[in-house]
């Protein structure tokens, strides 16, 4: 995608989007959130993390997360030390980007759990406890736990909503998904528009991007008065993006962020991308309700052919490399009393 010469007055695409879109920054990067800010929200996920922790800067938080494992562990007893000093490092590193935006933090549960809700209750729990404990002035209400779509997580971010802790429902690729997530409560969902393989595998292609999905999705939201918001994430190219401007909310990797404060296009022609502006916006989706197990079980099975249920747990099982991947970077920092 490059520069168009369509007649008209230019706009830059990064800003544009920003009037269009909240920009949130798929990134821990203090530089980079400082320098192509504002952005709303901070993302965070175990991927992220994991090579944010490798940065030589990083070594000393990554060094006292260790130390604060073992401290703290009698009180957080029902995980190992290894399993604590991994939140207790996603929480910290998220908290040193906390000042840069103005919303909300996002730290993901522990992968691992994704299939019991008491798991992951526990674990966002814990994150909201540590946030208390390493910086007590933080507002609460700017951390919100990214939970996996599974009939358990999202079950988990009902309990965690009574507790009032907030919750994003992450590796989500079908309506059912997102319908269900606005019923537990909620405040955003990730509907993932590529399989999250396809942009860790350069071998492997994904020819079949949600775009509907996000659209129907927001659709339902504002159909059916649900305050909960769609953040896209996991795109492939800048004109993807685009496509998507008007959606609630776009989590952006940095290259993509560089690429579109380059860019300067007709707005007419901007905005004649978007398939928000394209669909028809008076589309009546339905209202359904999921409360009931196994009929939401049936219906998320039966989506494209289980194609959705099959990515969700590709994305889940990639998130759990990554989570072992974090254990094994605290053990090899902590040799001499890693569990």
């Amino acid at each position: 995608m490059g520069s168009r010469s369509d007649v008209g007055p230019t706009v830059n695409l990064l800003e544009y989007l920003r009037s269009k879109t909240q920009v949130d920054a798929d990134s821990l990067s203090i530089p980079f959130v400082t320098k192509m800010g504002p952005f709303v929200d901070c993302t965070s996920n175990q991927i992220d993390s994991y090579f944010e922790l490798l940065k030589p800067e990083r070594a000393a938080l990554l060094k006292k997360s260790i130390s604060l494992s073992h401290e703290l562990h009698s009180e957080y007893s029902d995980v190992t030390v290894v399993e604590l000093a991994v939140e207790i490092a996603m929480v910290s590193v998220s908290l040193t980007v906390a000042p840069l935006v103005t919303g909300v933090i996002h730290v993901m549960a522990n992968p691992k759990l994704s299939y019991s809700t008491a798991g992951i209750v526990e674990s966002g729990k814990r994150i909201a406890s540590l946030c208390r404990r390493f910086e007590p002035s933080f507002d609460q209400s700017k951390l919100c736990i990214k939970v996996p779509s599974t009939w358990e997580g999202l079950q988990a971010c009902s309990k965690l909503k009574s507790l009032g802790i907030q919750t994003l429902a992450t590796t989500l690729f079908t309506l059912e998904q997102a319908i269900l997530a606005a019923q537990v409560g909620c405040i955003y969902v990730s509907p993932f528009l590529h399989e999250l393989k396809a942009l860790l595998d350069e071998t492997y292609h994904d020819k079949d991007p949600i775009f509907d999905t996000v659209i129907m999705a927001q659709r339902y939201y504002e159909q059916h008065l649900y305050p909960t918001k769609v953040k896209a994430c996991a795109v492939m190219t800048a004109d993807e993006i685009m496509a998507l401007a008007g959606v609630a909310a776009f989590t952006i990797a940095p290259n993509f962020v560089y690429e579109l404060a380059k860019l300067h296009e007709p707005e007419e022609s901007a905005a004649a991308r978007s398939r928000f502006n394209i669909q028809a916006k008076q589309q009546e989706i339905e209202r359904k309700d999921f409360s009931n197990e196994s009929e939401y079980r049936e219906a998320f099975a039966k989506n494209d052919g289980g194609n959705g249920e099959a990515k969700t747990k590709q994305a889940i099982d990639l998130f759990c490399g990554f989570q072992t991947k974090l254990e094994d970077l605290i053990k090899s920092q902590d040799k001499p009393r890693a569990e």
